[in-house]
């Protein structure tokens, strides 16, 4: 159709003009998303590349992800910005489709490479005996990874492509990228039901993989507080170093490193405290149990961080995705005011990527002491 027509005294590039004027709040917050995103990620990227030089089989997917994280924010962003350009006048159903499956492929890739974290810290903090991953594990784990996101994009050509969009009140017509009204309604609504299932089925297996690694930590804790208490007649060091444990499980998952230098041998530490023997063990058992409890509450945090970001993030979505699929008119019905809310609802899962970096590499101290040297 001539985007020069005119039909009701508007034309089919004014109303376009329109809409994407009352998108401009959604359009400055894209901008935002990706500015963050790739600020983010890319220093995260600098500082595993030229200042955390010592090896780690834990510091293989965490640059990874970040890869992915400012593609995925940086490919989201600007498509979205282009159809909010183009929400009336998008006449090519290949480019449609095209772009369609390259966001739902970097988003799922995004998502199973944070699924493959969350296994190996699980296989690194609950199963310690057994063999850690080798590089070729890693990279059959990413190659099926890679290989599940194209399997579940690709669907997305077959769901969306170019569509007539009405608007009654002007009489006008025109195309825009979206969910495919033609077809049965009930293919429509088991997509968007599947969908669902998927961020549930992701949400539930960090919830439990998460638990496990929390739960395996405070046992680890408690034993070590037993301990403790039963060595109370050694003289031992009571150093909290990397053969402990619960350090080597807490390095696992990459948040702190957990050496404490303050807590001397009980013989050093009588000479210059002049402490009877049970006040020294009570001091170390105090200093101990602040640490075990700083050490699970900094856990909780994280894996809360996580859980509810994945949530808060794709919740909206996978609402709205709902609701097209039993709605095939639903961005039409929206008003002037209505859209850009629904809208930023519709983008707001871009959070995720952007908040990946902080939750694991922000929460790692030693990534934040290497990051301030970083100029």
């Amino acid at each position: 159709m001539d985007t020069n027509i005119i039909l009701n005294n508007i034309t089919l590039s004014e109303w376009n003009e329109e809409i994407t004027n009352s998108l401009v709040p959604n359009i400055i917050f894209l901008s935002i998303y990706i500015a963050l995103g790739t600020i983010g990620n890319v220093f995260v990227l600098l500082v595993y590349a030229f200042q955390m030089k010592e090896a780690s089989e834990e510091r293989y997917f965490i640059p990874i992800l970040a890869f992915f994280d400012m593609i995925a924010t940086i490919y989201l962003g600007v498509y979205y910005i282009f159809l909010s350009f183009n929400q009336t006048i998008f006449s090519n159903n290949v480019l449609c489709k095209t772009l369609v499956f390259f966001a739902g492929n970097t988003t799922y890739t995004s998502v199973f490479i944070l699924f493959i974290i969350a296994i190996q810290r699980y296989m690194k903090v609950c199963r310690p005996q057994k063999q850690p991953m080798s590089i070729s594990v890693k990279i059959t784990a990413l190659l099926l990874a890679f290989l599940m996101s194209v399997i579940c994009a690709l669907p997305l050509p077959f769901v969306f492509g170019t569509i007539p969009f009405h608007n009654i009140d002007y009489g006008i017509s025109g195309m825009r990228c979206g969910r495919l009204k033609d077809g049965n309604p009930f293919l429509r609504t088991v997509y968007s039901v599947v969908a669902g299932l998927f961020v549930f089925v992701i949400v539930t297996s960090l919830i439990v993989i998460y638990g496990r690694i929390i739960n395996t930590v405070f046992r680890r804790l408690q034993v070590n507080k037993k301990d403790l208490r039963s060595n109370e007649k050694r003289s031992e060091t009571t150093d909290i170093d990397e053969n402990n444990p619960v350090a080597d499980g807490f390095k696992g998952i990459e948040m702190i490193k957990i050496t404490d230098k303050t807590i001397k041998h009980p013989k050093t530490l009588q000479t210059k405290t002049n402490l009877t023997g049970h006040n020294m063990e009570s001091a170390a058992t105090k200093k101990r149990r602040t640490t075990n409890r700083r050490l699970t509450y900094k856990l909780t945090v994280m894996f809360f961080i996580i859980t509810t970001v994945f949530l808060l993030s794709y919740i909206p979505k996978v609402v709205l995705l709902f609701l097209e699929g039993i709605n095939e008119d639903f961005w039409e019905k929206l008003s002037a005011s209505q859209r850009p809310a629904v809208t930023f609802l519709y983008h707001i899962f871009i959070l995720h990527n952007i908040v990946n970096p902080i939750v694991y590499a922000f929460f790692y101290i030693e990534f934040r002491q290497d990051a301030k040297k970083v100029e």
